[in-house]
């Protein structure tokens, strides 16, 4: 009789154990969906943070690329700026030790065909450079 008392209580706590396991696995189980779910949403966000951290990489590449450009353009620029400004000093230091009106009274011959060589020279060098910006707009 107390054998048959301990073996109901064993099936009752083996019984109520196994509903606890059930439980407490069927629980576990939500929780872990629940965490994968999450783990794949850090996964999904991460992915787009890596994706628009290559797209800013690509964006600063472009802009350093193009600094590089614009800063050797601006070079060339400077440095051709400063050519035109050493002839245009030594031009007009020129017009500043003659007298060219004083010149062209004296020899008009000689000051004539040296003013429409360097007017024809200017003239040239102006249509040069249009023709070199028609081109740069007109791909």
């Amino acid at each position: 009789m107390f054998g048959g008392f301990i073996s109901k209580i064993l099936m009752i706590v083996v019984l109520v154990m196994g509903a606890v396991g059930f439980w407490y696995y069927s629980k576990t189980q939500v929780q872990l969906a629940n965490y994968e779910t999450k783990v794949q949403q850090q996964q999904n966000v991460m992915n787009a943070y890596e994706t628009r951290d290559s797209e800013q990489q690509r964006a600063i590449q472009a802009l350093q690329d193009n600094l590089i450009l614009q800063t050797e353009a601006l070079t060339t620029m400077s440095r051709r700026n400063a050519e035109i400004q050493s002839q245009m000093n030594h031009y007009l230091d020129i017009f500043k030790r003659h007298n060219l009106a004083k010149l062209a009274s004296a020899k008009p011959g000689l000051v004539e065909s040296r003013a429409n060589k360097a007017t024809k020279e200017v003239f040239d060098g102006i249509e040069a450079d249009s023709n070199a910006l028609q081109l740069d707009n007109n791909p």
